[in-house]
């Protein structure tokens, strides 16, 4: 248990170096603005996003998974770039600084990839284990076009599940730890992200819980790596599967076209509710497994 406070301690230090890229900007965000206009990010690049959708697709037939596409793709793509300008102009600093080094890049994010698609693996078999798994009616038959689907939304996970990272984590997190506390951007940061999926429906006590336990997962991989890839593949993985793999409730929205169909039903604590797998209780324990085995992996590398 020592050492597990120990690695928590090396883990929040000042001088982490994913604290010390935001200090080669000529300025560091202040509090009072990077907590509001994070907010604004994210208007800005729905209304942006959404204009062009209506000017372009105003008088045309868009198919579903087109729509969740554009969505995915082109509106945290908007997000991505928004920070960009940011980050550029206003912190006068390079992008690659909020976490994107490129070495051992492809590396970090597929070790995400692969990790994140395990625990979410996990969280389902436990689901089933405990009788609360079940196959819809209608299953979308594999084919050529079904595959080519799959990786039309994986590729729009890719960026979803990216924008994500780059506006809460890669970017709040790190100015805030930067420029104060390292654990006052951790709690400020989920606490956003946390807010934000809270809006969504279905949500409950436990769901916010492990938005939170999300959140300082995510922040302890980035810590641990010093970059923000392994993380972006954690949160495309998790998405991804739970929607397009298994057929699940992501964050409260009801999926697509799914590899397996699943359903869940049950008592609320081990199904999510109307939330899905994230307002688990299996969830919850997974979360904090993965939690403490990246604190273990941390305290083997600096000894």
């Amino acid at each position: 248990m020592k050492t597990i406070f120990e690695a928590l301690r090396n883990l929040f230090s000042s001088d982490n170096e994913f604290f010390a890229m935001a200090r080669t900007g000529k300025r560091i965000t202040h509090i009072a603005i990077a907590i509001p206009i994070l907010i604004v990010f994210l208007l800005l690049a729905m209304f942006l996003s959404g204009s062009v959708f209506q000017l372009i697709f105003q008088d045309s037939d868009i198919s579903r998974t087109f729509g969740d596409f554009y969505d995915l793709f082109f509106s945290f793509g908007t997000l991505i770039f928004i920070v960009w300008l940011w980050v550029k102009f206003f912190e006068k600093r390079s992008f690659k600084t909020i976490g994107f080094q490129w070495k051992n890049a492809f590396r970090k994010y597929m070790t995400g990839f692969l990790s994140g698609f395990v625990m979410l693996g996990v969280v389902v078999g436990l689901m089933a284990l405990f009788g609360v798994i079940g196959f819809k009616e209608k299953v979308e038959p594999f084919s050529i076009d079904f595959f080519g689907v799959m990786m039309l939304l994986l590729l729009g996970y890719i960026v979803q599940g990216a924008a994500e990272e780059v506006m809460a984590r890669g970017w709040q997190f790190q100015v805030i730890g930067a420029r104060y506390k390292p654990w006052l951007g951790a709690v400020i940061s989920s606490l956003m992200f946390a807010l934000l999926h809270g809006l969504n429906p279905g949500v409950s006590a436990l769901a916010v819980v492990n938005l939170l336990l999300f959140a300082f997962l995510l922040i302890f991989i980035i810590l641990n790596d010093g970059s923000i890839w392994a993380a972006c593949g954690w949160h495309t993985a998790w998405n991804w599967t739970m929607e397009n793999i298994y057929g699940l409730k992501v964050s409260g929205t009801d999926g697509g076209a799914s590899v397996l169909g699943l359903t869940a039903e049950g008592p609320n604590y081990i199904t999510g509710g109307g939330f899905g797998p994230e307002g688990s209780i299996f969830t919850t324990i997974v979360l904090i497994a993965g939690m403490i085995i990246v604190l273990i992996r941390h305290s083997k590398k600096t000894k």
